[in-house]
């Protein structure tokens, strides 16, 4: 008799083993629940913090009775323990992962977060590893050519200086290019760094300091940044590096339906990542229902991006959004029915 054989779905694939967040939610689990069992509603929290929001539906009844369930071994009646005899689940790197890494050195954007003496480390302990891919395979249409100079030495300077500022909660000093050619001396607490792929370039999301009392949020372009150093000065003891007010929500999120098909709930997540969302499965219709909360001023593109999805989503509301679909829709619906009777009156006069 042959061993039953796993279905492509049960079986983790290898980027959610080593790259994704699977891997890392559920060595989390597994560390904590080394020193102690844990319920379910536990495991649960840890997986929210180290992954998707809805990464828990996929992964808590993989590991409490389903194919990774030799992971843990069940304690009482409502909590579980590792099965392992180590707390460190540290991953060496694969043969893939090195690939990987050096394909990004090149990179002018990956070499920002190094320091010189760190990318001279990684070159000679990769310099025998193929790449994975060449920076020359790929060509970028939709992407402005005026992006940031990544390999100015001044700029690279500046970019060192935020992400330590970032990492040790202090203040920055910036001299600032702003609009009309203005210079402006700015104190700001930064909070975190933004890649726009459209402009090629990064901003620093930050809040005005004055007189150690934070201000209003500040967005600033690295690019217009003229000089910056580390301020005496720390952030106040309860500001919130979470930096509320960079972005707005809409008043209603848009509600979408996902079929259970073609990938199709891994694939919206993974594309609609960096919006906030809320995701529940409807056992009833086999679908899950999923709130994107966006920013207003990012609606085109989100209507675009859904509309990529074609038959496997369908959009529930706001009506707002809602018109829009139709409306595109329709135009695009006229635009086919105008090529179609063109090309049938270019045949005939080719005739």
């Amino acid at each position: 008799m042959n061993p039953k054989t796993k279905s492509e779905s049960e079986i983790p694939s290898l980027f959610e083993e080593i790259y994704g967040s699977y891997f890392q939610a559920v060595r989390m689990v597994l560390t904590a629940a080394h020193k102690t069992p844990l319920t379910v509603q536990e495991m649960e929290e840890i997986v929210h913090a180290s992954a998707f929001e809805e990464s828990a539906l996929s992964i808590l009844p993989r590991l409490t009775k389903g194919p990774w369930s030799s992971l843990l071994k069940k304690e009482g009646e409502n909590t579980w323990k590792s099965a392992l005899k180590t707390a460190s689940l540290k991953a060496p790197l694969s043969s893939l992962q090195k690939s990987w890494l050096k394909s990004l050195l090149p990179d002018s954007r990956f070499r920002l977060f190094f320091t010189e003496e760190q990318l001279a480390r990684l070159e000679e302990d990769l310099k025998e590893v193929p790449p994975l891919y060449d920076f020359s395979d790929f060509h970028y249409f939709d992407r402005y050519t005026d992006g940031d100079p990544y390999e100015n030495p001044e700029y690279r300077g500046i970019f060192q200086t935020i992400i330590k500022s970032i990492t040790e909660k202090k203040a920055l000093y910036i001299a600032y290019e702003g609009a009309k050619g203005k210079h402006l001396t700015l104190e700001v607490v930064p909070c975190r760094l933004q890649y726009s792929p459209k402009d090629d370039k990064f901003r620093l999301l930050s809040v005005s300091l004055r007189h150690g009392k934070t201000g209003v949020p500040t967005i600033l372009n690295l690019g217009r940044m003229k000089a910056c150093h580390i301020s005496k000065h720390s952030a106040p003891g309860r500001f919130d590096w979470n930096a509320p007010g960079f972005q707005k929500h809409a008043r209603e999120p848009v509600r979408i339906r996902i079929a259970n098909e073609r990938n199709a709930l891994e694939r919206c997540m993974l594309h609609f990542s960096s919006y906030e969302k809320q995701t529940v499965y409807e056992a009833a219709s086999d679908t899950w229902l999923c709130s994107i909360f966006y920013d207003p001023a990012d609606e085109t593109e989100l209507l675009i991006e859904l509309l990529s999805f074609g038959p496997v989503i369908r959009i529930l509301s706001p009506e707002s959004i809602l018109t829009q679909v139709r409306l595109r829709v329709q135009r695009q619906h006229e635009l086919f029915s105008a090529f179609a009777t063109d090309k049938r009156n270019f045949s005939k006069t080719d005739c």
